[in-house]
């Protein structure tokens, strides 16, 4: 399957004679694209992608002006002339095929209309989208140890809402149900531990911002979780200012001097 532009109208001439031997074999199809198509889907790019989809068959697609295109294909008489449309509209997630097929003209040539409608399809939000635009912070705190939670929870009061888990087999379950701004996340945990967490949310939420809690701040621990997607490690025991200071780094929170959130 080759492309030809308007100017290789000589080229699609020429092609005929070759076409005519055996006429019956072939399809000629005539592909327009609806004023409904998106602006950026031109007649252009619409050939690259029949072409991408048909470029095993023998044959041409010929660029006929802004809105059409003419398509001459080895289709054979034992595969149906639906087929071409099904495998177009299949290919096109934001679009949709109208199939005219066409009584065989007197000597045999076989013809289908295809009118083309493609709409973008609309990106679904990513989950630091909805943190951006929600009103309330949402925090997780993960951690075994109910004192040092009660201490997250205390330091976090007036900045949203805290959510706590003591498993590690508990924290994807709470991500996916609360999306947070911010996880805190103990290292050592019964079930999963921190380490395997970490990973397993940054590829659930390539933006999570995730902040490791542990007393064992060794440059391995740290090295480690930040090469698995952490942004920040607080080493325990910490204060006030040194838990604010991390909050503070999140692009979805945004607080004041008191450590209070800012609308």
């Amino acid at each position: 399957m080759e492309i030809l532009l308007r100017k290789n109208h000589q080229d699609l001439l020429s092609y005929l004679p070759y076409v005519k031997t055996s006429l019956k074999a072939w399809l000629f199809v005539d592909i327009r694209l609806t004023e409904a198509c998106d602006k950026d889907f031109t007649v252009t790019r619409a050939a690259e992608h029949i072409h991408a989809l048909f470029k095993d068959k023998e044959g041409k697609i010929y660029i006929c002006n802004d809105r059409e295109i003419l398509m001459i294909v080895r289709w054979g008489q034992e595969n149906p002339q639906s087929g071409i449309a099904d495998t177009i509209g299949k290919s096109l997630p934001g679009g949709n095929c109208e199939v005219h097929a066409q009584e065989p003209t007197a000597d045999g040539v076989a013809k289908l209309e295809i009118l083309l409608t493609y709409k973008s399809p609309v990106a679904a939000p990513t989950l630091i989208d909805i943190r951006s635009k929600r009103k309330e912070r949402v925090l997780l705190v993960a951690d075994d140890d109910m004192f040092q939670r009660s201490i997250i929870k205390k330091g976090l009061s007036k900045i949203g809402t805290v959510i706590e888990v003591s498993s590690g087999d508990e924290v994807e379950s709470a991500y996916r149900q609360h999306n947070p701004d911010i996880l805190f996340l103990d290292i050592h945990m019964p079930g999963l531990s921190g380490r395997d967490i970490v990973y397993k949310m940054s590829e659930l939420d390539p933006d999570s911002y995730i902040i490791m809690v542990s007393a064992d701040g060794t440059q391995e621990n740290i090295a480690d979780t930040w090469q698995k997607g952490a942004r920040d490690f607080l080493i325990k025991p910490f204060s006030k200012e040194r838990l604010l200071e991390c909050v503070r780094k999140c692009p979805t929170i945004h607080l004041d001097d008191a450590g209070s959130a800012v609308e």
